[in-house]
């Protein structure tokens, strides 16, 4: 798996160090109704707007898979309750096959011999 992510990361960065190299010249952004109008890289402008694309992605995944993560924690719990039933219930079963046996191991004990009649 490691080798998967060294695979995928080291070229991924080298392009984004080669994309930078290259569109390092400055442009003007301009905010129009603020008359603000900053000169930044074009590298920055680009992998700023990339980063908060990603982020928000990522938020809005994140957002969409609470529904699956409430019903994995409502499996988790209802098989913890069950597993927990079943260890009571084989309890329960031990313990009256104990009884049975106990009670059938008294009751030959309590009968007159066959050949006494």
């Amino acid at each position: 798996m490691k080798i998967v992510s060294w695979a995928i990361l080291v070229p991924t960065g080298l392009a984004l160090v080669v994309f930078s190299v290259v569109n390092r010249h400055a442009v003007t952004v301009d905010f129009w109704p603020l008359g603000f109008a900053p000169e930044v890289r074009l590298f920055a402008i680009i992998l700023g707007v990339l980063s908060v694309g990603v982020f928000w992605g990522g938020l809005a995944a994140w957002l969409a898979g609470g529904a699956a993560r409430k019903r994995a924690r409502e499996a988790e719990r209802r098989a913890a309750s069950i597993e927990t039933d079943l260890r009571l219930a084989r309890q329960k079963t031990a313990r009256l096959e104990h009884d049975l046996q106990t009670a059938r191991a008294s009751s030959t004990d309590a009968l007159p011999p066959a050949d006494a009649a």
